[in-house]
Protein backbone atom coordinates (compact mmCIF):
# COMPACT_ATOMS: atom_id res chain seq x y z
CA UNK A 1 0.00 0.00 0.00
CA UNK A 2 2.61 2.35 1.04
CA UNK A 3 4.15 1.95 -2.51
CA UNK A 4 1.36 2.98 -4.42
CA UNK A 5 0.79 6.02 -1.68
CA UNK A 6 4.49 7.56 -2.07
CA UNK A 7 3.43 8.48 -5.94
CA UNK A 8 0.12 9.71 -5.30
CA UNK A 9 1.85 12.23 -2.33
CA UNK A 10 4.23 13.04 -4.64
CA UNK A 11 1.88 13.71 -7.94
CA UNK A 12 -0.55 15.42 -5.64
CA UNK A 13 2.26 17.71 -4.56
CA UNK A 14 3.82 18.52 -7.74
CA UNK A 15 0.33 19.41 -9.24
CA UNK A 16 -0.05 21.84 -6.11
CA UNK A 17 3.70 23.35 -6.56
CA UNK A 18 2.68 23.80 -10.46
CA UNK A 19 -0.92 25.45 -9.88
CA UNK A 20 1.44 27.54 -7.75
CA UNK A 21 3.36 28.50 -10.03
CA UNK A 22 1.55 28.87 -12.85
CA UNK A 23 -0.36 32.03 -11.19
CA UNK A 24 2.27 33.73 -10.32
CA UNK A 25 0.73 35.91 -7.88
CA UNK A 26 -2.27 36.26 -9.85
CA UNK A 27 -4.20 36.00 -7.01
CA UNK A 28 -2.43 38.75 -4.97
CA UNK A 29 -3.05 41.19 -7.94
CA UNK A 30 -6.38 42.43 -7.22
CA UNK A 31 -5.47 43.58 -3.80
CA UNK A 32 -2.05 44.88 -4.58
CA UNK A 33 -3.79 47.50 -7.03
CA UNK A 34 -6.16 48.18 -4.77
CA UNK A 35 -3.87 48.58 -1.52
CA UNK A 36 -1.59 50.33 -3.37
CA UNK A 37 -4.80 52.80 -4.26
CA UNK A 38 -4.86 53.76 -0.42
CA UNK A 39 -0.86 54.64 0.10
CA UNK A 40 -1.48 57.58 -1.88
CA UNK A 41 0.85 56.92 -4.73
CA UNK A 42 3.94 57.25 -2.89
CA UNK A 43 6.33 54.86 -4.93
CA UNK A 44 6.40 54.65 -8.65
CA UNK A 45 7.88 51.80 -10.50
CA UNK A 46 11.69 52.59 -11.85
CA UNK A 47 11.92 48.38 -13.59
CA UNK A 48 10.12 45.80 -14.32
CA UNK A 49 10.53 41.98 -12.79
CA UNK A 50 13.62 40.90 -14.35
CA UNK A 51 14.27 37.49 -16.87
CA UNK A 52 16.08 36.00 -13.18
CA UNK A 53 13.14 33.81 -12.38
CA UNK A 54 12.48 35.34 -9.30
CA UNK A 55 10.93 38.68 -8.83
CA UNK A 56 12.64 41.91 -8.96
CA UNK A 57 11.10 45.48 -9.03
CA UNK A 58 12.41 48.50 -8.33
CA UNK A 59 10.50 51.33 -7.21
CA UNK A 60 11.25 55.19 -6.72
CA UNK A 61 8.98 56.57 -3.28
CA UNK A 62 8.96 59.65 -1.80
CA UNK A 63 10.30 59.45 1.72
CA UNK A 64 9.53 62.54 2.56
CA UNK A 65 5.85 62.12 2.55
CA UNK A 66 5.95 58.37 4.01
CA UNK A 67 7.88 59.89 6.93
CA UNK A 68 5.21 63.13 7.32
CA UNK A 69 2.40 61.00 7.79
CA UNK A 70 0.26 60.56 11.27
CA UNK A 71 0.84 56.90 11.23
CA UNK A 72 4.96 56.74 11.08
CA UNK A 73 4.87 59.85 13.45
CA UNK A 74 3.23 57.72 15.77
CA UNK A 75 5.49 54.51 14.82
CA UNK A 76 9.03 56.25 15.39
CA UNK A 77 10.40 57.66 18.69
CA UNK A 78 10.79 60.90 20.01
CA UNK A 79 13.86 60.39 20.50
CA UNK A 80 16.49 61.70 17.06
CA UNK A 81 14.99 63.71 14.73
CA UNK A 82 15.47 62.50 10.80
CA UNK A 83 17.05 65.03 8.18
CA UNK A 84 17.71 64.75 4.58
CA UNK A 85 20.14 67.71 4.65
CA UNK A 86 23.21 68.04 6.84
CA UNK A 87 23.14 69.60 10.20
CA UNK A 88 24.76 69.41 13.78
CA UNK A 89 28.09 68.13 15.11
CA UNK A 90 28.34 64.43 13.05
CA UNK A 91 29.83 61.63 15.87
CA UNK A 92 29.30 58.80 13.07
CA UNK A 93 29.58 59.15 9.33
CA UNK A 94 28.12 57.15 6.21
CA UNK A 95 26.60 54.62 8.48
CA UNK A 96 24.48 51.97 6.43
CA UNK A 97 21.25 49.97 7.33
CA UNK A 98 20.03 47.31 4.99
CA UNK A 99 16.14 46.92 6.30
CA UNK A 100 13.52 44.63 5.00
CA UNK A 101 10.05 44.09 5.04
CA UNK A 102 8.03 41.10 4.45
CA UNK A 103 5.82 42.02 1.47
CA UNK A 104 2.66 38.76 2.41
CA UNK A 105 -0.62 39.94 2.33
CA UNK A 106 0.57 43.57 1.44
CA UNK A 107 1.03 45.82 -2.13
CA UNK A 108 4.41 46.99 -3.25
CA UNK A 109 4.52 49.97 -1.79
CA UNK A 110 3.57 49.24 1.71
CA UNK A 111 5.92 46.71 2.00
CA UNK A 112 8.41 49.46 0.80
CA UNK A 113 7.29 51.78 3.16
CA UNK A 114 7.39 49.64 6.13
CA UNK A 115 11.08 48.65 4.91
CA UNK A 116 11.86 52.41 5.05
CA UNK A 117 10.03 52.78 8.31
CA UNK A 118 11.99 50.37 9.72
CA UNK A 119 14.93 51.36 8.46
CA UNK A 120 14.56 55.26 10.12
CA UNK A 121 12.93 53.11 13.48
CA UNK A 122 17.01 51.78 13.35
CA UNK A 123 18.56 54.97 12.75
CA UNK A 124 16.94 56.50 15.37
CA UNK A 125 17.93 53.40 17.77
CA UNK A 126 21.56 53.41 17.03
CA UNK A 127 21.77 57.45 17.69
CA UNK A 128 20.08 56.84 20.81
CA UNK A 129 22.70 54.28 21.38
CA UNK A 130 25.70 56.79 20.14
CA UNK A 131 24.48 59.63 22.21
CA UNK A 132 23.73 60.88 18.95
CA UNK A 133 20.17 63.77 18.84
CA UNK A 134 19.77 63.54 14.95
CA UNK A 135 19.84 61.44 11.64
CA UNK A 136 20.79 63.61 9.04
CA UNK A 137 22.05 63.05 5.58
CA UNK A 138 19.56 60.94 5.50
CA UNK A 139 19.26 58.58 2.08
CA UNK A 140 18.80 55.96 -0.40
CA UNK A 141 22.15 53.78 -0.76
CA UNK A 142 20.82 50.64 -2.80
CA UNK A 143 23.14 49.34 -5.32
CA UNK A 144 25.68 51.94 -3.79
CA UNK A 145 23.83 54.88 -5.39
CA UNK A 146 23.08 57.24 -3.26
CA UNK A 147 19.39 59.20 -3.98
CA UNK A 148 19.31 62.31 -2.16
CA UNK A 149 16.08 64.65 -2.22
CA UNK A 150 14.03 62.46 0.54
CA UNK A 151 13.18 60.42 -2.37
CA UNK A 152 14.57 56.38 -1.77
CA UNK A 153 14.91 53.79 -3.85
CA UNK A 154 13.73 49.85 -2.70
CA UNK A 155 13.93 46.81 -4.47
CA UNK A 156 10.34 44.27 -4.07
CA UNK A 157 11.08 39.63 -4.28
CA UNK A 158 8.52 37.55 -4.54
CA UNK A 159 8.27 37.67 -0.29
CA UNK A 160 9.95 40.90 0.78
CA UNK A 161 10.70 44.87 -0.03
CA UNK A 162 14.06 45.79 0.83
CA UNK A 163 15.51 48.87 1.49
CA UNK A 164 19.43 50.40 1.74
CA UNK A 165 20.05 53.38 3.64
CA UNK A 166 22.86 55.92 4.45
CA UNK A 167 22.84 58.33 7.20
CA UNK A 168 25.34 60.38 9.40
CA UNK A 169 24.76 59.97 13.52
CA UNK A 170 24.86 63.73 14.95
CA UNK A 171 24.39 65.74 18.06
Amino acid sequence: MSRMLKPLLLASLAAISLSACQSNGAASSNHDAAASESHNNICRQTRGDTASGGRNVLYRCNGQAVLASAEVKSILSDGATISFGGGGSVIRHNMITRQAARRFGKSDEAACERAYINAAKKFQETAAKHGGKRVTNFQSYLNKRTLGGGQYECEVGTFHARVVIQADIAR
